[in-house]
């Protein structure tokens, strides 16, 4: 049995799956409180659990850098505790994976968001496989993208991408909207089951720096530090 876990972006997913099918679920839309919700849940399904767990499974991104931290970290531990099988899981892919059935025949551009006027896009075939790699773009460059590519033929485009930065999505040309935001649990459960377990560790997926290092310059002036000094403490901190 595998325990496999999503905390991307917003909507907390913890299940318990085998080859009979799903045998533990819990979401819940808990931004910010994913730290206080999802070890004891995960805890709670795993007392009840109707066999042995086997492996984990986590997404490991592209997502919130705080969630996918988040995720692995819980996915980690419990592995070294219980000396198991670690799998990360591709976010976008998942989505896509779960468009096929609303938007068959369409090639895929999965948007989720990034930060403001950003978004992380990855765009696949009909039948899933991917056409471009996961990439961090200006939310005006991917909507100028998909407007190219729905020109040329069938385009669906899903994710929190667009919900989060409307205005630079409104004119998408012919391309057909979906309104996913979420994997859905059985995708998710079709991931984990066919995962690659090679780890513990998985690395993150990140396609950028974090707010921190980005921002480092303004954020070590408001604490009184130089640019350097600052570096030198985020470099230990990263090394320790």
């Amino acid at each position: 049995m595998i325990l496999a876990l999503n905390t991307a972006e917003e909507r907390l997913q913890i299940l318990l799956v085998d080859g009979g099918g799903l045998r533990g679920l819990f979401e819940e839309d808990c931004p910010g409180r994913m730290n206080e919700i999802m070890a004891p849940e995960a805890a709670r399904m795993l007392a009840a659990a109707p066999g042995e767990l086997t492996g984990v499974a986590c997404v490991r991104g592209p997502g919130s850098f705080t969630g996918v931290r988040l995720g692995l970290a819980y996915a980690h531990g419990l592995c070294l505790a219980r000396s198991l099988p670690l799998a990360g899981l591709d976010y976008l892919p998942l989505l896509a994976v779960c468009a096929r059935e609303e938007a068959p025949g369409c090639e895929l551009h999965v948007l989720t968001h990034s930060r403001t006027a950003r978004v992380y896009h990855q765009s696949f075939e009909p039948c899933g496989t991917p056409l471009t790699p996961p990439k961090d773009l200006p939310a005006q460059a991917a909507a100028q993208l998909i407007r190219q590519r729905a020109a040329a033929g069938p385009v669906a485009v899903l994710g929190s991408g667009l919900r989060r930065n409307p205005s630079h999505f409104e004119d998408l040309g012919p391309a057909l909207r979906l309104g996913l935001i979420d994997p859905t649990p059985s995708a998710l459960a079709q991931a984990a089951l066919a995962a690659a377990f090679t780890g513990p560790p998985v690395d993150a997926l990140y396609l950028r720096g974090s707010d921190a290092e980005e921002n480092l310059a303004s954020i070590a002036a408001g604490r009184g530090l130089t640019p350097e000094e600052a570096q030198a403490r985020l470099d230990r901190a990263l090394s320790d």
